[in-house]
């Protein structure tokens, strides 16, 4: 077990660490959540709505310079819409810039997750190869130690199964007349 200390600057306080890696995701953590602090807290205001945020974002951002030209231009838009141009460029700026830092957090949890995942490939390659030994294992006569333990894992293998609803059986649509095929009077 490690210690690390809960307060920066290595004060008395302490929390025991059963996991080597903790210490270092915390610490990753609290530099990821120093980072959100740096976001203006939108808690307060009523969250966005499923069309609101596929309207913003299916707006490209050459449309709202488009609109500040055409307000520009004409003056009498501006004072009917009590439109201010400088508020579409400052929000044009605004997804530019933070944009950047939308692609490169979508890398940085792209390359935590690969390296994740490829730490986790090598052990359960490891835990197959030691599953598959011991079923093998376990049918011989020696093998009772370890059935129970073959069991277990044949079980944490298996997929949750989720129960299939079966529809109820309705009556039987009437068949649909073919205009074709009934007589036709003359």
């Amino acid at each position: 077990m490690t210690t690390i200390p809960e307060s920066p600057g290595g004060t008395s306080t302490t929390t025991l660490v059963a996991n080597p890696f903790t210490a270092d995701a915390q610490a990753k953590i609290a530099s990821m959540r120093a980072i959100a602090e740096t976001f203006p807290d939108d808690s307060q205001e009523k969250p966005l709505t499923k069309a609101e945020i596929r309207l913003a974002s299916g707006t490209p951002i050459v449309f709202l310079e488009k609109a500040a030209l055409l307000s520009e231009a004409a003056p009498s838009v501006q004072g009917a819409l009590s439109v201010n141009s400088s508020f579409l460029r400052e929000s044009i700026a605004s997804d530019l810039a933070s944009g950047g830092c939308i692609d490169e957090s979508r890398v940085l949890t792209k390359r935590m997750e690969t390296s994740r995942l490829r730490k986790k490939l090598k052990a359960v390659l490891v835990a197959r190869d030691i599953y598959r030994m011991a079923k093998g294992f376990a049918k011989t006569n020696q093998g009772n130690t370890v059935a129970q333990h073959v069991q277990e894992m044949k079980h944490a293998l298996q997929k949750k199964r989720t129960k299939k609803v079966i529809p109820t059986k309705a009556a039987p649509a009437a068949p649909a007349t073919d205009p074709s095929s009934t007589p036709q009077q003359k």
